[in-house]
C-alpha cells in the first residue's frame, strides 16, 4: 500500500523550483532547534522544467523522514512521546453514542451552494484545499487539481498536481496549498516535490493571471532543501511577500521550524523576469512546531505567523512576522512573541460507527491561519486561526481571533459536543476585499469534522456575527459510510489517516459569502481504495 499512499500525502519537503529559475541557497540545519543552525542559504531559484533534467539522474530511494511521514500524513518532534500522549488521550476519554441535534437560530449559517469535489481513490488521504478569487475557485487534493468558473459546479480544467506545479510525473508532490491574494490579483501555490532522499523540495508558483484555465497558466518555481525534509508546508502572505512555513527534518530528528519569504510578483512580470529579481530569505524559528503563515485578505504590510510550542501540551500560541527592509528583501523575526491562551492537549482518535477503526485528529497545531482589518475592533488586523484540542467527547476544534499589535485574544470560541468528536476544522472571517471594495470583517464562518460511535464521519459548520453568540452546529455533509480504505491498514497506535486540514476563504468578489471544502468517508467493510472524498460548499456567517 506504500505505492498508494506515494502518490498522495506527506513525502516531500523543501526547495524553489519554476518555470524559470530563482535565486540559490542550500539549507543548512542542525538537530537542535537553535537559530543559529537553521539560518540557511537556498540556491538560486529554478525554473521547474529547467530543473528537472538535472534531477533525473540523482533520484533514489525516499528519505527517512518522508517515508515515515507518508505513513502518518505529518511529523512530530517526539514521536514515542507523541504516541504516549495519543494513548492516554485515549484512555481518558470515552465517547457518548447520543448524537446532538444541530441547533439552528438566526445567527446560524446558511448553506448556500454544494457539490462533490474531486477525488482518488489511488491516493490518501485528500488533504483537501482551495480558494477562491474574482472569477475562478480551484480545489486541490494531493494527486488532483480542478479549476472553477465560480457559477458552475463541473470544473472548466482538471489534471495532476505534478502537472500543475511542473514537477516530474516520478515525483511525489502532496501537503498542496493554494491561495488567493488580492493585491497582486494572482493566485499562489505550494507543494512538497520529492524527487529523492537527496533532493527534496517546496515546489511554488502563481497564475499569471487572475482567472487561470490550465496547467499552462502557473509561473512554476521550486527551492530545495537537499537531503532536509521539510514538512507541513503552509501558505501565507503579506502585502509585499509570499510566506511558507515548514518544519525540517534530518533523517528521524527534529532539526528546527522555519519560515521561507518571497518576493510577489509585480504586474508586469512575467515567469521569467519574476526569477531574475525576486528576494528571497528564510530562517529557522526560535521554539515553535508548525509556523502556519497567514493568508492577508487586506493589504498590510508585516505578514504573520501561528505556530504551537515545541512540546505541548501548551497555554500560548507563537506569533512570528515578516517585514521588509529598506533594500526591499525579506526580514524574518526569528524570536517569537507569545499569546496567552488556555492549557491545550494532544485529543485522541475519533470513533465512528461501522467500524473499529478510528480517525487521526492530529497533534494540536494550527492548520489555517487568515488576517483580516476587523471593523468591530477598531478597523485593526487580526488574525483568525483554529485547531483541534483534547476536550468535549475527546476532541474539540478551538478558534481564536488574535489582535497581532498586542498579542492578545479580541474573542475566542470553542466548538465542543459530548458525544460527538471534532476535529479538523477551518475558519475564515467575512471580509471581502476586491480593489478598493472592501467589506465585512465583523463575522466568521468554520467548518469542521465530526464523528462518534453512533455516527459516520460528517461535516458541519459554525458561525458568529459580530458580538453575538456563536451558533449552534449546522449540519453541510451528513456521513453515510465510513472511512475504512487502504489508509485504515496500520496497527494501533496509527489510526486512519484523515486529511490534515480543511479550507475556508472568504470570496473577494460578493461580500458575506465563504467558499470551503472539507472531506467525509464513503466506506465498506471491503473497502481497498481510499474511502476519503470532498465536498465544497458556499455558506452565508
Amino acid at each position: 500500500m506504500e505505492s498508494q499512499r506515494l502518490t498522495s500525502s506527506s513525502m516531500a519537503r523543501w526547495r524553489l523550483i519554476a518555470c524559470v529559475s530563482l535565486a540559490a541557497a542550500a539549507f543548512a540545519v542542525g538537530v537542535a532547534p537553535s537559530i543559529a543552525s537553521a539560518q540557511s542559504h537556498f540556491g538560486p531559484i529554478r525554473s521547474a522544467a529547467s530543473v528537472r533534467k538535472a534531477d533525473i539522474p540523482n533520484r533514489g530511494t525516499v528519505g527517512t523522514a518522508a517515508r515515515r511521514a507518508m505513513k502518518q500524513g505529518y511529523l512530530v518532534p517526539n514521536q514515542a512521546r507523541y504516541e504516549r500522549q495519543k494513548t492516554r488521550a485515549a484512555r481518558q476519554t470515552s465517547a457518548k453514542d447520543a448524537l446532538t441535534a444541530p441547533v439552528n437560530g438566526a445567527l446560524a449559517p446558511v448553506n448556500n451552494r454544494a457539490w462533490a469535489g474531486i477525488n482518488d481513490t489511488n491516493s490518501a488521504p485528500p488533504d483537501e484545499t482551495s480558494a477562491v478569487g474574482t472569477g475562478r475557485y480551484i480545489e486541490l487534493v494531493n494527486s488532483k487539481f480542478a479549476i472553477y468558473n465560480k457559477t458552475a459546479n463541473a470544473p472548466i480544467s482538471a489534471g495532476s498536481i505534478n502537472s500543475m506545479v511542473g514537477a516530474a510525473g516520478t515525483d511525489s508532490v502532496f501537503d498542496v496549498q493554494i491561495m488567493w491574494d488580492a493585491t497582486t490579483n494572482r493566485f499562489y501555490y505550494a507543494a512538497d516535490d520529492v524527487v529523492s532522499n537527496t533532493n527534496n523540495k517546496i515546489a511554488f508558483g502563481f497564475s499569471k493571471t487572475a482567472t487561470p484555465s490550465s496547467a499552462a497558466d502557473w509561473c512554476k518555481f521550486a527551492v530545495s532543501a537537499g537531503s532536509t525534509f521539510p514538512d507541513y508546508p503552509k501558505l501565507g502572505d503579506s502585502q509585499f511577500f509570499l510566506m511558507i512555513g515548514t518544519n525540517l527534518f534530518n533523517g528521524n530528528n527534529f532539526a528546527n521550524a522555519n519560515v521561507l519569504a518571497a518576493s510577489k510578483p509585480k504586474a508586469s512580470d512575467t515567469c521569467a523576469t519574476y526569477l531574475s529579481t525576486a528576494k528571497i530569505a528564510n530562517k529557522g524559528l526560535s521554539g515553535g512546531f508548525t509556523p502556519v503563515p497567514a493568508s492577508e485578505v487586506d493589504n498590510n504590510a508585516t505578514g504573520w505567523s501561528v505556530a504551537i510550542p515545541l512540546a505541548t501540551p501548551g497555554n500560548k500560541l507563537q506569533l512570528y512576522k515578516v517585514t521588509k527592509s529598506s533594500t526591499g528583501a525579506p526580514v524574518i523575526g526569528t524570536t517569537p512573541t507569545s499569546v496567552p491562551v488556555s492549557s491545550f492537549a494532544v485529543p485522541p482518535a475519533a470513533p465512528q460507527k461501522g467500524t473499529a477503526f478510528k480517525i487521526d485528529t492530529s497533534d494540536t497545531r494550527n492548520t489555517q491561519a487568515q488576517a483580516a482589518v476587523d471593523p468591530g475592533h477598531g478597523n485593526n488586523l487580526a488574525i483568525w486561526t483554529q485547531h483541534t484540542v483534547k476536550g468535549g467527547a475527546g476532541a474539540q476544534v478551538r478558534w481564536y481571533e488574535i489582535n497581532p499589535a498586542t498579542h492578545s485574544l479580541i474573542q475566542h470560541g470553542t466548538v465542543t459536543s459530548p458525544s460527538l468528536y471534532e476535529f479538523n476544522g477551518a475558519i475564515a472571517p467575512n471580509r471581502q476585499v476586491n480593489g478598493a471594495t472592501t467589506s465585512g470583517g465583523k463575522a466568521m464562518l468554520m467548518n469542521f469534522n465530526t464523528s462518534s460511535t453512533a455516527t459516520f464521519p460528517s461535516i458541519k459548520m459554525v458561525s458568529k456575527v459580530g458580538g453575538g453568540a456563536q451558533s449552534g452546529p449546522v449540519a453541510v455533509f451528513n456521513g453515510t459510510k465510513p472511512l475504512t480504505g487502504f489508509d485504515c491498514t496500520a496497527p494501533a497506535p496509527n489510526p486512519c489517516r484523515w486529511g490534515d486540514y480543511a479550507a475556508a476563504t472568504p470570496d473577494p468578489s460578493t461580500k458575506n459569502r465563504i467558499w470551503n471544502v472539507s472531506q467525509y468517508g464513503a466506506g465498506t467493510p471491503s473497502s481497498t481504495f481510499a474511502t476519503s472524498r470532498t465536498w465544497n460548499f458556499i455558506a452565508t456567517p
